[in-house]
C-alpha cells in the first residue's frame, strides 16, 4: 500500500531537496527557515478550513446531510486528520464529518471532559491524551462559531508525524515541534509524543535539555543552543545541536526544531564481512516473539471469557457487556469492542455509542467473509475516511450457541497503537531491532514507527537491490532463516549492511513474521 504525501511535505521536500548531503549540523542555513514558513502556510490552511466549516454548516439543522458532505470532503482532504465535529454553544455535537461517528450527534462534549481548553472564545490547540494517560495522544483544534458553537479538529500525531518525518531524509538531523510548556507535538521517536519533556520522568536524566527548553526555547521565539546526553547501553556521551523557529497555530505558538550531532554527514560505505548471530542474540528473537504471544493471549483469553459471557447470559446481558469492556479496558492494544450479529449489525459494544450501528460502514461485512467457526483477521478503515490515521486491524471470533454461528466479536487495533505498544521490544536485547509484518507485508511494528502501515511487497522503498532480492526470495516464501542485505543509513548518505534473521508467528489461524536485524556494523 503506498503513501501519498501531504502537499506541505512535497513543498518541503523540494525545499529541502538541495540539502541532501549536509556536512554540518546547520546545513543550507535556509533548511529550517524554510520548514518553518511551509508548516505556518498548513497550519493557516487548517484554521481558515475550519473556519469555513463554522461558517457553511455552524447553523444547519443537526444530522444536516449537506453538512456532512461538506465536512467528509474536507476531512478527507488531509491524510492526518482523524475527525472532525461541530458542536453547539452547549458543546453539544450537531455535525459530524463520518457516518460512523453518527451516535456523538446530541452528544455533551463538556460531560464527558472532552478537554474544556477547547471551548473558549478564540482558536485553540492543545495536545492530550483521547481519555488517559496511556491511550493514543491527540492534536485537537477548535474555532468558534459566530453566535456561538466551535468547530473541532482531531489531528491524529502519529500519521501526522509519519509524514513530517520525511523530512529530514538526507538532512542528517531531526526535525521537531513542542508547545510552549515543553510538550512534544512531534518528535521522531513517536513514543513520546504527548509527553513534557519538563515534567515527565523519562527526561529526568536529560538535565541539559530540560534547561535549555526552559530557559531558552521556550521564552524565545528563535535562538540555538547544544545539550549533551549520555547514550542509552553505553553511556557515551552525545552533543547535540539544536536551532529552532516559531510557527503560530490556533493562538499558540509551537517552536519547530531542527537538532543533529556535530561532524555527522560524511558519505561513507561500511565494508567487510558481518558476523553470524550469536546463540545469546538469537535468544533475543524467542524473547521478542514470547512478548508478542503474550498479549495476543491476553487478548485471546478475554474475547473467550465473553464468548462464554454470552453463552451463559445473553447478548444483552449486563455479562457480556462488561466482558466486551473488559477486552478494551484489560488489553492494551484494542481500543473498541463490537458484537456484530449475522444482519452485519453492532448490537453489542464498547464504547456503547457504536451500538446499532451497520458494520457496512466500515464497508466490511463480517458473516459474508467469516471463515465458517474459525477466528480471523481483517483490515479495516471507516468506508468514508480511508486515511492511514484510521488504518485497524480486526480480530474476529465467531460466538457460537446451540451449534450455530450467532455473532462475532470484533476487537478493533488501530496500527499506530499497537506499533507504540511494541516499542516496549526496545527493551530487548542490544543493538537490534524488531519488526513485524502481517501475511500480507504490511509492517504492524518497526524501530522506525515512519514505516507502520507500509508494504514490504509492494513499497517503493522496499524494490530496491539486496533488500528486495531478500524479502521476495528469502523472508516472504520461507517461514524461518538468517539472511543478509544492504540498505542506506541515516541522512542517505551510508549504505549498512544488516544481518537478519526472522521466525513465523500464528494467531487466530494467520502468519505474523517477527524478524530482527543488527544494528552492528561488519569487520574491517
Amino acid at each position: 500500500m503506498k503513501r501519498k504525501l501531504l502537499p506541505l511535505l512535497l513543498i518541503l521536500a523540494l525545499l529541502l531537496s538541495g540539502c541532501a548531503t549536509t556536512k554540518s549540523s546547520n546545513g543550507n542555513p535556509d533548511t529550517l527557515s524554510d520548514a518553518t514558513a511551509a508548516l505556518q502556510t498548513e497550519m493557516d490552511e487548517i484554521q481558515t478550513m475550519l473556519e469555513e466549516i463554522g461558517t457553511s454548516v455552524g447553523k444547519s439543522p443537526a444530522g444536516d446531510e449537506k453538512a456532512y458532505s461538506l465536512m467528509n470532503k474536507q476531512l478527507n482532504s488531509k491524510t492526518y486528520f482523524f475527525d472532525i465535529l461541530v458542536c453547539d454553544a452547549d458543546s453539544n455535537v450537531t455535525q459530524v464529518a463520518t457516518k460512523m461517528d453518527s451516535p456523538f450527534i446530541g452528544l455533551n462534549l463538556k460531560s464527558i471532559n472532552r478537554h474544556p481548553e477547547l471551548f473558549v472564545d478564540t482558536p485553540a490547540m492543545v495536545i492530550k491524551p483521547h481519555t488517559s494517560t496511556d491511550d493514543t495522544p491527540y492534536l485537537y483544534a477548535s474555532v468558534p462559531i459566530k453566535n456561538g458553537g466551535w468547530v473541532i479538529a482531531y489531528i491524529d500525531p502519529y500519521s501526522f508525524g509519519a509524514e513530517l518525518s520525511k523530512l529530514a531524509i538526507g538532512q542528517n538531523l531531526d526535525l521537531g515541534l513542542i508547545d510552549t510548556n515543553g510538550t512534544n507535538v512531534y518528535t521522531s521517536n513517536m513514543t513520546e509524543i504527548g509527553k513534557n519533556i519538563l515534567t515527565d520522568p523519562i527526561y529526568s536524566s536529560f538535565v541539559e535539555l530540560q534547561t535549555l527548553i526552559k530557559n531558552k526555547m521556550i521564552p524565545n521565539a528563535q535562538g540555538e543552543g547544544t545539550y549533551t546526553y549520555n547514550a542509552v547501553g553505553t553511556n557515551d556521551p552525545v552533543q547535540k545541536q539544536v536551532k529552532w523557529d516559531t510557527v503560530s497555530a490556533f493562538g499558540s505558538d509551537l517552536r519547530i526544531y531542527v537538532n543533529s550531532e556535530p561532524g555527522t554527514g560524511e558519505p561513507t560505505t561500511s565494508k567487510g564481512d558481518l558476523r553470524q548471530f550469536t546463540d545469546e542474540e538469537l535468544s533475543w528473537l524467542d524473547t521478542a516473539s514470547t512478548f508478542i504471544y503474550s498479549e495476543f493471549t491476553t487478548l485471546e483469553n478475554l474475547t473467550k471469557a465473553a464468548v462464554t459471557a454470552y453463552q451463559q447470559s445473553g447478548e444483552n446481558s449486563d455479562a457480556f457487556s462488561s466482558a466486551l469492556a473488559a477486552i478494551a479496558k484489560e488489553s492494551p492494544i484494542a481500543k473498541n469492542v463490537a458484537f456484530v450479529n449475522n444482519q452485519n449489525l453492532i448490537t453489542n459494544a464498547y464504547p456503547t455509542y457504536f451500538k446499532g450501528i451497520s458494520f457496512d460502514l466500515y464497508d466490511k461485512n463480517i458473516p459474508a467473509i467469516s471463515q465458517q467457526k474459525q477466528p480471523f483477521i481483517t483490515d479495516l478503515t471507516f468506508a468514508d475516511h480511508q486515511s492511514p490515521s484510521m488504518q485497524l486491524l480486526a480480530f474476529v471470533t465467531p460466538v457460537e450457541k446451540d451449534g450455530q454461528i450467532a455473532g462475532y466479536i470484533v476487537t478493533q487495533v488501530r496500527l499506530y497503537d499497537f506499533a507504540a505498544y511494541l516499542t516496549n521490544l526496545e527493551s530487548i536485547g542490544k543493538d537490534v531491532n524488531f519488526m513485524l509484518t502481517n501475511n500480507d507485508g504490511t509492517i504492524l511494528y518497526d524501530g522506525d514507527l515512519t514505516e507502520i502501515g507500509m508494504n514490504t511487497f509492494e513499497d517503493d522503498l522496499y524494490a530496491e537491490g539486496t533488500l528486495s532480492d531478500y524479502i521476495h526470495n528469502e523472508y516472504k516464501p520461507n517461514r524461518e532463516g538468517q539472511s543478509q542485505y544492504e540498505f542506506y543509513g541515516a541522512g542517505m548518505t551510508e549504505i549498512i549492511p544488516k544481518r537478519v534473521v526472522w521466525k513465523t508467528m500464528t494467531f487466530m489461524w494467520n502468519d505474523f513474521k517477527l524478524s530482527m536485524n543488527s544494528e552492528w556494523k561488519p569487520v574491517e
